[in-house]
């Protein structure tokens, strides 16, 4: 699509179809965008005053303020063309000389084209972002790119913002994957909240798009696995949006109901979104919802750290059920979710489990224990095998809930028995290869 082919390469060149380039270009241009205007002629002379005293900002300010850039977005110019004519016009920013003026009319100018008016035609919100993208391409100030990447996200189709498909083949979807997008911001220098604040929100609102467009498709796998990956990058994009409120007096409303959300997403998909949220508890605006919803925030730890035990502890007690109906949670899901997560914090304890451990931790009869093993090792939490003989289940790899000295005692000792066991067989072929040089004499 155009739009993602903008965002990674350098806009169009100008079309001559609408622009020559001569030494009158700027004339011809305004030629272009004027018909779009309620006065022309006006609009035109306006301009042209403009130009003649080399006042880009007055040009621009012009150019804005008259609607003339919603003519770009109508049938009669093509994705290039208008690409075209809207670069011609973004390279008038360079020649603003006051930096915050020019950062002001770079934000206005997206907003020109993301505002315009709907005119039902196809194709328009991708002509939009790829106008914007161009821009986007142009600017340098990472601020800017931070506020016309939001744009861009705003304004893209489901197409180009759904995840879940080979790498390379979607661009914006490509970009927005949480490490990606980290690596630029990093590139692009310090960057202010709230802008980061705007895209992170942006992504999120825009991930909810695509999530009510793949529950309306066909249950298959493809569409299954697309639903996942969305649900991720959903829930990394709200703690990203979550982690820009260092300090609990920073938090707004709007934190608050992102730290609402996150919690119920936790709550609701532990399993595949076990990586994704594992620092959810250390985010002030979570933390803070032990003030404003506690039995929200209480359910929400016994699921990041907690166990089937003190599960069957909170649903005892009447005043904490309510969090199921206040937000439509389902026990039975969140009781199948919680056995899960019970058992792999048991396999991180042990690395051979008897059946009757697990069948007592989860509170089941040993001929179900099986399933429950089966279930984990679906999930991708944990790697195990069972002895049916045995009757036991050998560990070999598992998720970690939490990580605390507990666990780096665990990892000492488990460390301290491998170097033991690799200097054993060390020692062994070292007097193996002295016995066979003697039996060689």
């Amino acid at each position: 699509m155009a739009t993602l082919q903008s965002i990674t390469t350098s806009p169009p060149h100008p079309s001559s179809t609408l622009v020559n380039i001569s030494d009158d270009a700027d004339l011809r241009l305004i030629r272009v965008l004027a018909p779009s205007t309620t006065d022309p002629s006006s609009f035109e002379s306006a301009c042209a005053s403009s130009i003649s005293d080399g006042d880009a900002a007055g040009l621009l300010r012009t150019v804005i303020g008259n609607g003339a850039i919603a003519g770009l977005l109508t049938g009669g110019y093509t994705i290039d063309e208008a690409v075209s004519a809207f670069s011609l016009l973004t390279v008038y920013l360079d020649r603003v000389a006051d930096a915050k003026v020019e950062r002001e009319l770079c934000v206005a100018l997206a907003d020109a084209v993301g505002d315009a008016e709907e005119n039902g035609e196809d194709g328009r919100r991708e002509k939009q972002s790829t106008m914007v993208s161009a821009l986007f391409n142009l600017r340098s100030d990472g601020n800017e790119k931070v506020k016309l990447l939001t744009r861009i996200v705003e304004l893209a189709d489901l197409s180009a913002l759904s995840p879940g498909e080979p790498r390379g083949v979607v661009a914006l979807a490509d970009l927005l994957e949480s490490s990606n997008l980290k690596s630029l911001l990093a590139l692009w220098g310090d960057i202010d909240n709230v802008g980061l604040r705007a895209l992170y929100a942006a992504v999120s609102k825009g991930m909810d798009r695509v999530l009510a467009q793949l529950t309306k498709d066909v249950e298959d796998k493809t569409t299954m696995m697309k639903i996942k990956v969305t649900k991720e990058r959903k829930q990394s994009y709200m703690l990203l949006f979550l982690d820009t409120y260092k300090e609990g007096s920073e938090l707004d409303d709007e934190a608050n109901s992102y730290a609402r959300e996150a919690a119920l997403y936790a709550i609701r998909d532990p399993i595949n979104l076990f990586s994704t949220q594992r620092r959810i508890l250390s985010l002030p605006a979570v933390s803070a919802l032990q003030t404003t919803q506690p039995a929200l925030y209480d359910l929400l730890k016994i699921f990041m750290v907690g166990k089937l035990q003190d599960y069957r502890d909170f649903t005892a007690m009447p005043d904490k059920m309510t969090v199921f109906t206040t937000h439509g949670l389902n026990e039975e899901e969140c009781m199948k979710n919680m056995c899960l997560l019970s058992l792999v914090s048991l396999a991180g304890e042990h690395e051979e489990i008897p059946y009757s451990a697990i069948a007592s931790t989860l509170n089941v009869d040993e001929n179900e224990v099986e399933r429950w093993v089966i279930g984990a090792v679906s999930s991708g939490l944990m790697e195990a095998k069972m002895d049916q003989l045995c009757r036991v289940v050998l560990v070999e790899r598992c998720a970690v809930r939490q990580f605390g000295m507990k666990e780096w005692t665990a990892l000492k000792v488990r460390l301290d028995k491998w170097k033991s066991n690799v200097k054993g067989v060390l020692d062994a072929l070292e007097k193996s290869g002295a016995s066979v040089v003697v039996d060689g004499q």
